[in-house]
């Protein structure tokens, strides 16, 4: 059992999900079915990547945070494999679903690395982190350029940030600059035209 099995099971079930809207199978119209869809393969292929009677899995959706009287949210997808020796890995998703007829820009790309850094901080909880962005808009994937007041939050196809960039959101004060502790490359796939999805693995900080 390692990180590695943690890392399959995501990487089969993210296309899995997106197959299955292209095939009319499902529909995701909002966050909260993505969740649900994406939480229901994730158990199938975990099923079939436990290969030992005495290996147990778990998973939960809108997972509870706690820790020294902080508020800090609920994870949107969290799943473990407890192995033979007792030791336990876990796995933490955030999910974003940007639909053009919800639009809400600039303030969406400022979520999403807000979301990147929080995984960053959930050593005590996950050993591995995955960031999954799915939108219709174009906006988000191959725009021709951003406002120079919110620029620094760019996860456009092909874009990359060097860790310890400190990004700066510039209009109406909506939220405090972040800086990530890890370098990132984005790459969007053309998963369900015009659905694109954007998968991006955050390893937890530890000590962050």
């Amino acid at each position: 059992m390692s990180i590695q099995r943690l890392r399959d099971i995501v990487k089969l079930a993210v296309p899995t999900l997106f197959e299955q809207i292209q095939g009319g199978r499902v529909r995701c119209e909002n966050e909260a079915t993505l969740q649900l869809h994406l939480g229901r393969i994730i158990t199938a292929v975990a099923d079939l990547k436990i290969i030992s009677p005495r290996e147990t899995f778990s998973i939960d959706l809108e997972r509870p945070l706690h820790g020294a009287g902080e508020k800090r949210g609920r994870i949107d997808i969290w799943f473990g494999i407890t192995g033979d020796d007792g030791r336990e890995w876990r796995c933490a998703l955030e999910l974003k679903l940007f639909k053009r007829v919800n639009q809400c820009e600039p303030n969406n790309r400022y979520d999403v690395f807000k979301d990147i850094a929080r995984l960053e901080q959930l050593h005590d909880v996950a050993d591995l982190g995955f960031m999954l962005v799915a939108t219709d808009h174009m906006h988000y994937v191959e725009h021709g350029f951003y406002s120079s007041d919110t620029s620094d939050f760019d996860f456009r196809h092909g874009e990359s940030y060097r860790a310890g960039t400190k990004l700066t959101y510039r209009t109406g004060g909506y939220g405090e600059p972040i800086t990530l502790a890890r370098d990132y490359q984005f790459e969007w796939i053309d998963a369900t035209p015009p659905l694109y999805f954007l998968l991006l693995e955050v390893i937890p900080e530890q000590g962050a």
